[in-house]
Parts: C-alpha cells; sequence; structure tokens
C-alpha cells in the first residue's frame, strides 16, 4: 500500500471515528435530555395529568401533542405559571420527553392548501348564515332560515369535506359561517378563513395563542366592511378584516396574568362585549400557591378601535385573608368568571353574562348568578343567583391546603342566556347550570324566577354544561352528567337530550343516549352531551362526549341520523385528521349543510383535531 493510499484511508477510518464519536455523544445528550424531562415533568406536572386534577389532559393525550404545542403551552400558554421555576432549555426537555420529538422554530407551511382564486370579498356582517355563539342576537342556536335540511331528507347527509388543525389535539372554536366563507380559530392559535364549498384556505391569521368560542362576524361601525372579534387565552381581544385577515386592532382585556377569554364576544352597533375567565383555579390546585386574586369581568370595547369603554367586575377587589395550612397567603374574595357568552337585550339595554363559582371564600352573591348590566355604563341592574355559598378550585380535587372552606360544587354557569318571545307578548330568560337544573327568569321583574326544572344528577362537567336551544315553543336541553367524583350530585346520570315547555318548564320528550363506546379505550368515552345543542326547523342537532353526532326529529325526539366522528379522517389540507368527544361548541346550520368540530383533549376526554361539514349529495 503507498503512502498517499495509507493516508487516505487513515484519514477516512478517523473520520467514521469522530461521526461515530459526534453521534454517540449527540445521542447521550438526546438521552440526557428525556431523562431531564421526564425528572422535570415528574416533580412538576406528573400528579395533574395522573389523575389528581380531572381536567387536565391525560398522560396519553399529551403523547399525542407537537412538541411546539407543549412548549408553548409552558412557555407562555395555560401552564405557564407551573413552569415558572423552570428554564427555556428545561421546557424544551419537557416537551421532547413526552413527544419524542425535539421542538422546531418553524411552523407548517400552508401555502400549498391555499385556494386557487385567492382571497374573495367577504359578505357583509349582516349576510352572515350564523355569526358568534347563538347564531343571531338572543343565544337561540336556532337557525331559522334553513331551507334546505329537513326531517324527511336529513339521513342523506354525508361527509362533504374535512379541514385537519396542525398541531392539535383539540378543537374548542365554533365555526362562524357566510355563504361563502368559513372563520374559526384553532388551538394553536391561527385563525382561517376557509372556502365554505371546498375547504381550501383563503387566509390564515396567528394569534399566537389558542382561539377558542365563536368568532364574531360584523359590520365596521364607519364603512360597513365586513369584520371578524373575537378573544384569545392570552385575554386579548381582536378584530380582523374578514375579507383579508388583517388585524385592525388589539386590546389586552384583564390586568391578571391568569386571565383568558374562553366565551366567545358579542356584539352591537358599537361595541363589544369581551367575557374574561381565568386559568387561576388550576395553579390554585400547589398548596404553595397564594389563591386566589384573579375576579372575572365582562369588558366592553369601542368596536371601531378597541378602546376600553367600561369594565365591570363580578367581585370585589380580593384582599388578603390570611394564610392556608402551608403558610401561603390566601385573598378573596375572587373568581365568578364569565366563560359563557354573554346575550344581548336591546329592548332593555341589557347586555346579559352568566358566571361561575368563586375560586377562594368568602363566596358571594355574584357567583353561580346571572348578572344583567347596562350597555352604555356596565353598571349592574340586577343580579339572580341560582346557587349559593359556591367556592372551589383545583385544591379540592388534589386535597391541598387551598380548597376554600365550601369546599364546592363547582357548579358553574356555562350556558350563555337565552332570551326568547312567548305568547301575550312576553319575554322569558332561559338558563341551564351544572347542576342540572334549568331555570326561566322575568326579564321584567329583575331576574325574577317563574320556574326551576332538574334534568340531569349534575357535576363538575354538568348536568348541563354548555348551551341549550330555544325558538320560544320549546326548550332542547343536552345532559352530560359525566361522573366526576363530585359528591353534591343527584340522582342517578341521565345523559341525554330534552325538550321542555319553557312557559312551565314540563318535560315533553327524554331522549336516553345509548354507551356504545368501545369496551376499552385508553380516553374517557362517554354518551353524554356536554356540547352545545343547535337546531333548525324540526330538526335538533346534538353531539355526544362519544364522537356520536345526531340530528333528531324536534317533535318527539326520533334520532333520525347519527354519524360516528370518532374516525380517521382524510383532510383536504393534508393533515393527519382524527375525531374525538365533541365538546364545548355546538353544530352550525347554515347553506343547508352541518358544520361540528370534533376532538377534545381535557378531563381524559378524547383527542381530535377536525372540523367535519355534512351536506346532502349534489343531484
Amino acid at each position: 500500500m503507498s503512502m498517499k493510499t495509507s493516508v487516505i484511508v487513515f484519514c477516512l477510518g478517523l473520520f467514521t471515528s469522530l461521526c461515530m464519536a459526534n453521534d454517540k455523544v449527540k445521542s447521550n445528550a438526546e438521552d440526557a435530555g428525556i431523562q431531564n424531562g421526564k425528572k422535570l415533568f415528574e416533580a412538576n406536572c406528573l400528579a395533574c395529568h395522573a389523575g389528581a386534577m380531572p381536567e387536565a389532559p391525560k398522560i396519553e393525550a399529551l403523547n399525542l401533542y407537537s412538541p411546539e404545542r407543549i412548549y408553548h403551552a409552558l412557555n407562555s400558554g395555560i401552564m405557564s405559571t407551573s413552569a415558572l421555576m423552570l428554564s427555556n432549555q428545561d421546557i424544551r426537555q419537557v416537551a421532547y420527553y413526552l413527544t419524542g420529538k425535539q421542538v422546531e422554530d418553524n411552523k407548517k407551511q400552508r401555502e400549498q392548501f391555499l385556494c386557487k382564486a385567492g382571497p374573495q370579498a367577504a359578505k357583509p356582517g349582516t349576510q352572515a348564515r350564523w355569526t358568534g355563539w347563538g347564531g343571531a342576537q338572543g343565544n337561540q342556536r336556532f337557525q331559522a332560515q334553513e331551507t334546505i335540511l329537513n326531517p324527511d331528507n336529513v339521513n342523506g347527509l354525508k361527509l362533504k369535506w374535512a379541514f385537519g388543525f396542525p398541531e392539535t389535539t383539540r378543537v374548542r372554536s365554533q365555526p362562524t359561517v357566510t355563504a361563502s366563507f368559513v372563520y374559526i380559530g384553532s388551538q394553536e392559535g391561527t385563525v382561517y378563513a376557509l372556502d365554505a364549498d371546498t375547504g381550501c384556505i383563503h387566509w390564515t391569521f396567528d394569534a399566537g395563542t389558542e382561539v377558542r368560542g365563536a368568532i364574531k362576524l360584523h359590520a365596521h361601525p364607519t364603512d360597513g366592511r365586513s369584520i371578524l372579534v373575537f378573544g384569545d387565552t392570552k385575554a386579548n381581544a381582536y378584530s380582523l378584516d374578514a375579507s383579508t385577515g388583517q388585524m385592525l386592532w388589539k386590546t389586552k382585556v384583564h390586568e391578571h396574568i391568569l386571565a383568558t377569554v374562553t366565551g366567545s364576544v358579542n356584539a352591537d352597533q358599537d361595541k363589544v362585549y369581551v367575557p374574561v375567565s381565568s386559568s387561576e383555579v388550576v395553579p390554585a390546585g400547589r398548596s404553595e400557591y397564594e389563591c386566589c386574586t384573579f375576579r372575572g369581568s365582562l369588558v366592553a370595547l369601542n368596536l371601531i378601535d378597541g378602546s376600553i369603554a367600561w369594565q365591570t367586575y363580578t367581585t370585589p377587589e380580593p384582599i388578603a385573608t390570611g394564610k392556608n395550612s402551608a403558610g401561603a397567603n390566601n385573598f378573596g374574595p375572587s373568581g365568578a368568571p364569565i366563560w359563557s357568552s354573554p346575550m344581548l337585550d336591546s329592548k332593555r339595554n341589557l347586555i346579559i353574562a352568566t358566571t361561575g363559582q368563586n375560586y377562594s371564600s368568602p363566596a358571594t352573591g355574584t357567583s353561580d348568578a346571572v348578572i344583567a348590566m347596562d350597555t352604555d355604563t356596565g353598571k349592574v341592574r340586577w343580579v339572580t343567583q341560582v346557587w349559593e355559598n359556591d367556592a372551589w378550585n383545583g385544591g379540592c380535587s388534589r386535597k391541598t391546603a387551598n380548597c376554600p372552606k365550601e369546599d364546592g360544587p363547582d357548579f358553574d354557569i356555562g350556558t350563555g342566556v337565552i332570551l326568547i318571545d312567548t305568547a301575550h307578548d312576553k319575554q322569558l330568560l332561559l338558563v341551564g347550570q351544572k347542576s342540572g337544573l334549568v331555570f326561566a327568569l322575568d326579564p321584567d321583574q329583575n331576574g325574577k324566577i317563574l320556574w326551576q326544572k332538574r334534568v340531569g344528577s349534575g357535576g363538575t362537567m354538568g348536568g348541563v354544561h354548555w348551551g341549550m336551544r330555544s325558538d320560544g315553543d320549546r326548550l332542547y336541553v343536552g345532559v352530560s352528567d359525566l361522573p366526576t367524583r363530585n359528591p353534591y350530585t343527584k340522582g342517578e346520570p341521565k345523559p341525554g337530550l330534552n325538550a321542555l315547555d319553557p312557559a312551565t318548564g314540563e318535560l315533553l320528550w327524554h331522549l336516553p343516549m345509548p354507551n356504545d363506546c368501545p369496551a376499552e379505550t385508553k380516553f374517557r368515552c362517554y354518551p353524554g352531551i356536554s356540547a352545545a345543542v343547535s337546531s333548525s326547523p324540526g330538526l335538533v342537532f346534538a353531539g355526544g362526549m362519544d364522537g356520536m353526532l345526531r340530528a333528531v326529529d324536534a317533535n318527539n325526539g326520533e334520532v333520525l341520523w347519527e354519524q360516528n366522528t370518532y374516525q380517521p379522517y382524510t383532510t383536504v389540507n393534508g393533515v393527519d385528521g382524527k375525531g374525538g368527544s365533541i365538546e364545548a361548541d355546538g353544530p352550525v346550520i347554515a347553506n343547508g349543510q352541518v358544520y361540528i368540530t370534533s376532538g377534545y383533549d381535557k378531563w381524559a376526554e378524547m383527542p381530535g383535531n377536525v372540523l367535519l361539514v355534512f351536506a346532502l349529495p349534489e343531484e
């Protein structure tokens, strides 16, 4: 062998050895990253995600997250307070441990799925087929304009298209629909303008954090162009140009670090009304946390520029009340969040909101209540409390030092108030509660309770959880009754759908939901209806935590059509799609089509990431 050849062989061998050494160092570093991530997760997160905090996603659900989603949640999202002592590298290693993948800095490109024709002019806000939470004023969730679907042909519904949300395991945004556009938010913070016919993307907007609830399509107060208004989980409110996605303004609506917008905003001619909730119940589960300093509020913004017109809080400002048994400072009163959609009563110049429980003692008269405020000033005109002495936080689930003396029952009002017309020019307010109770209130007698009816046993997830539907003749109520170890439940669970006479509360019919869940599943499958219920003439649409979507005869409760959404889907945008539990946001009926989101990763429910659109086949 020549000297030259020997040198080449030596160099190649050295290069190979160095590469192998580098690979080994890299492998060891990655293994160390996983091990450190495991250690950090077990020290800071495991207890809640292993079942001590039932609302927290199961570890099996976290394994389905993208590393970017976990990084965002710990760095600046809902779990950021639990990661205050973690470095940026620590957070990356936790994400690596849970997903087996490193955090990437670049978002997935979407250009290949843009509509070929480019953005088109959106319809004015007045032309929306379904906008906001209730579809129209009154929060009724009744699509009176639907003329295509009826009880005779609804069993012909077929999947038209499916859209997959990347980097997500739940869909908490209800679509807003025009003749040609669908507007919807996502868990990873992207707002999409989709084509209503094909599902292709007209434009996207990056809010940077989860957008929940329904986006409100509205007319701009000066030039009449279509705009979108909505909130995010960092307590920001936005206005966008509906045609282009260009941001018109962005406003922080609450000063608390854990404030969030879960409920859908509402709007009138010149104001946007933003309900503010909080995630403070989660860190309150730690005994060393100084609980609690958040208080719910409703914020009115000027529609034209996003400036704050008024802000009304649901409790007095929290003050020091002593120390818990672990030595941490306690504060109160607190809580009474608004995580439902407020309802506009233009006849009485009111915006009416519902509240949740207090987070700490003392319990107030404004928790688990219906609160009516003047739309011009925010002044509280009347309060009707439907459950007294409700104070609860995550410490009650974990049996730690911050659980208030009331210890529940955690019976928030999660449904937005419904305003209906009845006979003899009389109006009623209808509201459902997690207790399993439904109430009718008199808007002309300061919210006086006229009747109450129990439709379920109640629980932390309902009872009546997210929404009901009424057209004035009947009230349709979905019942969850998901078992959650809540000691305040009454009677046996009754998961199903109910029709009530809104004038009297009389039960007209009850449709129990069969338990067709698989015998073995690593996620919780349950037949109850937690998501909001919707309807069109002659039909009621309801989605279950088991992933079943059903169309029911409004007159007698007969099931006319059903679809199991708990399955994989081929999506129009190339994202791996999978349905799961149907939660929170309900079906939307528009243009002869039914829109439903499927997938929810909290409370150990079945994750998913799809928007599904069903329609009658074209002849």
